[in-house]
């Protein structure tokens, strides 16, 4: 017998509709912000046949929106805790959770085509279009999605009908410094944070680029024993580096006072120093801690972090590992009270430092909404073209656009403006297959097979099991990149293969047989560039110039279902929503 919380949505929905929604295999792509509200959304609504993936596990800082887990699931995967808390919605439904990378062989095509429809809750852009490949593959109906604070946008992607992901360029913004700003008069807790992750990735992350200040530091690690020589690199960056600055520079300091200096013994001994700004705040992640507090943090963390690299390796930086977090902590607060900015709370530092503003539960729990009225459309649309024999019309799809301020749309303000979906490129090598061709300027002799990996085929053509292969002017084809190769040949340069003098007879072959994407670049050789300064170029390229710009969020932009890119500029930001807020829209329908 139906229950009572399913019989309200089987009357809205009619006998046919609801009959549709409980045959339909749905998949879901993300179980993080957007997920969970998803598939709440989806077994209220009657879906029963329903495949969720995610290859995280919870944490800590998930549970205050992403209400499907507790603090009993913390550290476990999300895909399994979120289905098993969706599933007492509607013991009906059955679903199936995937602890993994979407990216992965395993789901190949055979997986990917047991499915009606795929819905995105992802929060990068590279499962995105990895996701948006496969469903153009295996022509399968994808809703995607994404949400900033208060906006957020649900965008339906049809095969040969709507714009797919990958049609035109995502556009970023890059947030960069000049590198006097961070190392000497550093003027915000930006600036604060950006040297501490600079030195945080110099000693136990990826590696970043020569800094004479950092290579100094490194040059104090005289020992496998830390406690020999850590305080010697604390004295280093708060005392000798700030007093070496105090004699160079002419009194005209960015925060209008000197900078002050400080060793580790002077931070212990200071009574001033060992008070808190703040005793109040009962949460911990809230409180600012003292210097001399911040002091003891530094080397401790710093000690553990070391010996933790010696087990395990290189250590990528992440806001959510806690050692990674403490230092940063520590150092961009330190920094800060040297230059008199002030200081912050691990709250605070985080968001800075991960880019992120905070994720809002509405936002989320209306885009999901958003997402199955899309999948509903599309799913009559599909039954009812096989009951009548024709050709699906997917007339009634609509992005749909939830701004922070309202559109004003026949005199009234709407806070969700549906819009008519964008048309396809017809030179998109994803959706139209068209043959795509780009040209590669770089230095051969410095660019290696790795770093063409890295940032041609996962960066800019997010790739996800890439084969490289050099192809000659005579036709001839040498492959020099598979997965039993990446050991061979991950370190040789191109020119290897291409010599310089011939580089403009030689081409590069891209395939992703997974993605069935394939790529042809043409080169050029720039001795005097370095191996991170390439330029492409190309239909990608073109595609770009005449994609167009807006200061609203789109599901085609870099947005996450949890975070996003902090814009550091909120006057202008607020100038722009504001404005776009008042425009009126050209179609409404």
């Amino acid at each position: 017998m139906e229950s009572k919380r399913m019989a309200q949505p089987s009357r809205v929905l009619g006998q046919s509709c609801s009959e549709t929604v409980a045959k339909a295999k749905v998949f879901v792509c993300g179980a993080g912000g957007i997920g969970c509200e998803l598939l709440k959304s989806l077994v209220m609504t009657g879906f029963t046949d329903i495949t969720v993936i995610d290859m995280d596990t919870v944490d800590s800082s998930n549970l205050n929106r992403q209400f499907l887990f507790r603090s009993q699931h913390v550290n476990k995967p999300k895909a399994v805790v979120a289905s098993e808390s969706a599933q007492r919605y509607n013991p009906n439904a059955k679903i199936v959770p995937h602890y993994g990378n979407v990216k992965d062989q395993q789901f190949d095509d055979e997986f990917f085509s047991k499915f009606d429809i795929i819905l995105n809750g992802l929060d990068n852009r590279s499962a995105r279009s990895h996701v948006n490949r496969m469903a153009m593959k295996n022509n399968i109906p994808l809703v995607e999605s994404g949400t900033m604070g208060f906006n957020g946008q649900v965008q339906p992607i049809v095969k040969n009908v709507t714009q797919c992901y990958d049609c035109f360029p995502k556009q970023t913004e890059q947030v960069s410094f000049a590198v006097c700003t961070i190392h000497q008069k550093p003027s915000s807790m930006v600036h604060c944070t950006h040297y501490a992750k600079e030195l945080y990735k110099r000693f136990f992350g990826e590696e970043v680029d020569i800094d004479p200040e950092m290579e100094y530091l490194s040059s104090l690690v005289t020992s496998e024993d830390p406690a020999s020589w850590v305080q010697k690199i604390f004295d280093a960056c708060f005392s000798e580096k700030i007093l070496e600055l105090t004699s160079m520079k002419d009194g005209n300091w960015s925060t209008g006072a000197i900078p002050r200096a400080a060793t580790y013994d002077f931070c212990l001994q200071s009574e001033e120093l060992q008070q808190s700004p703040d005793n109040s705040v009962a949460i911990e992640a809230q409180r600012v801690l003292s210097v001399s507090q911040l002091a003891v943090l530094f080397t401790e963390t710093f000690t553990s972090l070391y010996s933790r690299q010696k087990e395990q390796g290189k250590i990528p930086w992440d806001k959510d590992d806690q050692l990674a977090m403490n230092l940063t902590v520590a150092v961009a607060n330190l920094r800060a009270w040297n230059f008199h900015i002030p200081m912050k709370s691990e709250f605070d530092i985080k968001s800075i430092s991960g880019s992120i503003i905070p994720a809002i539960a509405t936002s989320n729990a209306i885009i999901s909404g958003g997402i199955v009225l899309e999948a509903l459309k599309i799913l009559n649309s599909k039954k009812a073209a096989a009951a009548n024999g024709t050709e699906i019309a997917y007339n009634a799809s609509r992005v749909q656009s939830l701004r922070r301020f309202p559109a004003r749309i026949k005199r009234k303000e709407c806070y969700i403006v549906p819009e008519i979906p964008p048309p396809l490129n017809p030179k998109c090598y994803v959706c139209q297959s068209a043959k795509n061709v780009m040209f590669l300027e770089a230095n051969l002799e410095l660019t290696t097979v790795g770093g063409l990996i890295k940032s041609i085929c996962s960066h800019e053509l997010a790739m996800s099991h890439p084969m490289i292969s050099v192809l000659t002017e005579t036709g001839d084809e040498k492959l020099i990149h598979e997965d039993e190769e990446l050991e061979v040949n991950i370190s040789k340069p191109l020119t290897t293969w291409v010599p310089p003098g011939q580089a403009s007879s030689h081409k590069i072959l891209l395939e992703d047989m997974l993605q069935e994407l394939e790529v042809e670049i043409a080169l050029q050789h720039n001795a005097s560039l370095d191996p991170a300064d390439y330029k492409l170029t190309g239909e990608k390229a073109l595609a770009k110039q005449s994609a167009t710009s807006s200061s609203e969020p789109t599901a085609t932009d870099p947005i996450s279902d949890d975070e996003e890119v902090v814009t550091y500029h909120p006057r202008k930001q607020k100038a722009q929503q504001a404005k776009s807020g008042d425009a009126k829209r050209s179609k409404f329908n």
